[in-house]
């Protein structure tokens, strides 16, 4: 978590040039002549005993920064998922201040990549992409050691491309680490074991225990044995709600019933509306519910049979408008006869809901928090983002919207069913006019819609996705990017005697030897055609800071130099380093001639 911090802020001090966080100075810029590369980006030489620093192709321009803070600006994010970074926009200085671990982390892996579209070079926004993606693939909670042998070729090229960009004084040791970080991976396993979040959560609490700062370590005892007896006393208290056994905040409800579509693991929020269904809306939600009953399918299957013996023209057509009464009939019939659990549901099922539903602008599904746009647009978070697979003719789609309303449909019986009303952007009938890729960023386009008729989606059905600003396409165009839960993990299901009792990380090593998400990035080391900008002014140096930050040599730093070289070699004998020499040819010999 450290290492991306520290990259972050290198990354986004040089792109801004933020006065003291810039990688590129006039020293930067002297290691460069030192070095005898890049001439384009040497300071030049002027007549009134100045110099003119030119603009490198990793420097945004005056216009580009206004453009990128208010990108940052505009930024909601779902509820949990980060901090509010928007507040540590400074308007006045274009600059990003008072940034966490975690902000950084948010930022380099999820915001930078679609920021930087439209600005900078080509060759600047690749490398930048791979290393976001690189870190992000890295903090997937499952790892795959065959993709992490990948990606530690991967990372060494990226930095290799990062070389031929950036001065060398970008390159400090927290950049290097990067290099060591598959290696620990494969050796550690996946991070969230590993990083430092839950222990400064810890510390901040520790800090916050606090209150007299002349003597922090008895205020932190003090606290520590009032949470320890407060802990102790609430294993006592049954069936009372304390801080230690309290539901989370996103819990939701889980239903037992013998119908899937009964079972949804969700809880409504907020207050309640009641709101009367129009027969056109009733009837189409009346059907949507039954094609999307896997239990109804035999049903259904069997009153098409009878409606082709029959004879009957337009059958999809004639059985759409008559199944709900036929089946309604059926299930009466069947539930005379059978009166199991499972009918029971399928009868509820039958006699269709009440037309008068309740409406919520909030619901919690499978622990993740979903809320209509109007309520969103109230809030600095951002819940109403929808993605859902489904078919489009002969492919399968994932159709991105916004949450309009939260239906609660009644049954008997007391059953219930929570359906989501969206609005789906238009992605273009055939083409895909309103879907763009480039590499793993998707963008869609906001001011069309489809499917209108076809609007509700059961609400375990629902993939959260939030989506931000597309600087490159404009502004009818949204990035889109998705949102995994914090706190499920894909864990082997193993019997319990399969486990070693000698081996209590088996089940770790399970989890350990999953896929990731997505697959890395394809990395490739091109040239590099340009590094510098032309459309920046280039800057004026005073020759006296040209001066002063040369590194001049004079003899007595050439003395110390010789003096610690004598020494070095002082330190060994000639026979020992004899020796050690012939060891190691003997060594080199041995392993040439095996």
């Amino acid at each position: 978590m450290h290492t991306e911090k520290n990259i972050c802020e290198s990354i986004l001090g040089t792109l801004m040039n933020v006065e003291g966080k810039t990688k590129d100075t006039v020293k930067a810029r002297l290691d460069l002549e030192d070095m005898k590369i890049r001439k384009e980006l040497h300071l030049i030489k002027k007549n009134n005993d100045k110099y003119a620093m030119p603009a490198a192709s990793y420097v945004m321009t005056k216009k580009e920064r206004q453009d990128f803070c208010e990108f940052i600006r505009s930024v909601k994010f779902p509820d949990g998922y980060a901090s509010n970074i928007s507040r540590c926009v400074t308007a006045t200085d274009q600059k990003l201040s008072g940034m966490k671990s975690h902000d950084c982390h948010v930022i380099l892996q999820r915001i930078l990549p679609p920021g930087i579209r439209g600005s900078l070079t080509k060759e600047v926004r690749e490398v930048l992409t791979e290393l976001g993606q690189f870190f992000q693939h890295l903090c997937c909670k499952k790892l795959n050691k065959t993709k992490l042998e990948k990606m530690k070729g991967d990372i060494c090229l990226i930095m290799c491309k990062l070389e031929k960009i950036y001065p060398p004084a970008f390159f400090d040791i927290m950049v290097h680490l990067s290099i060591h970080l598959p290696d620990e991976a494969l050796l550690g396993g996946p991070v969230q074991f590993r990083w430092m979040y839950p222990i400064e959560r810890f510390l901040c609490g520790l800090k916050q225990s606090v209150r007299n700062k002349a003597r922090p370590e008895g205020s932190v005892a003090e606290a520590y044995i009032a949470k320890e007896c407060l802990t102790f006393c609430s294993m006592y208290l049954k069936d009372i709600e304390t801080r230690f056994n309290r539901d989370d905040r996103n819990n939701d409800i889980e239903f037992n019933d013998s119908l899937s579509i009964f079972e949804q693991k969700c809880r409504p929020v907020g207050a309640t509306t009641l709101v009367n269904l129009s027969p056109e809306d009733f009837k189409s939600i009346t059907w949507f519910v039954l094609q999307n009953c896997d239990e109804v399918v035999p049903f259904i299957i069997q009153h098409k049979e009878e409606l082709l013996a029959a004879g009957c023209v337009n059958i999809e057509k004639q059985h759409k408008e008559q199944f709900p009464t036929w089946f309604k009939e059926q299930m009466i019939r069947i539930y005379k006869d059978d009166q199991s659990a499972k009918n029971e549901s399928l009868y509820s099922l039958a006699c269709a809901p009440r037309r008068c539903i309740k409406k919520f602008a909030g619901c919690i599904v499978n622990g993740v928090r979903f809320l209509t746009r109007e309520r969103d647009s109230r809030r600095k978070t951002q819940n109403s983002g929808i993605v859902v697979d489904g078919n489009h003719g002969d492919e399968t789609l994932s159709f991105y919207g916004v949450l309009d309303d939260i239906i609660q449909l009644d049954y008997v019986r007391g059953r219930q069913i929570i359906l989501f009303k969206c609005d789906w952007y238009d992605l273009g009938k055939k083409k895909r006019t309103g879907l763009q890729k480039e590499g793993n960023i998707v963008s869609v386009r906001v001011d069309g819609k489809w499917y209108e008729e076809d609007s509700y989606i059961l609400a375990d059905q629902a993939r959260q996705v939030f989506y931000i600003n597309d600087p490159k396409l404009g502004k009818n165009w949204r990035v889109v990017i998705p949102v995994s839960h914090r706190h499920v993990y894909d864990v082997t299901e193993m019997a319990d005697e399969d486990i070693d009792a000698d081996d209590v990380l088996s089940v770790e090593n399970g989890v350990y030897q999953e896929n990731v998400t997505n697959d890395p990035l394809e990395v490739g080391l091109g040239e590099i055609e340009l590094l510098r900008r032309n459309d920046l002014d280039q800057e004026d140096i005073d020759d006296t800071i040209i001066q002063v930050g040369t590194r001049m040599v004079d003899a007595t730093d050439l003395d110390d130099i010789d003096e610690l070289d004598d020494t070095m070699v002082d330190y060994y004998s000639t026979d020992e380093a004899s020796e050690n020499s012939h060891g190691s040819e003997d060594e080199i010999d041995s392993d040439d001639a095996s």
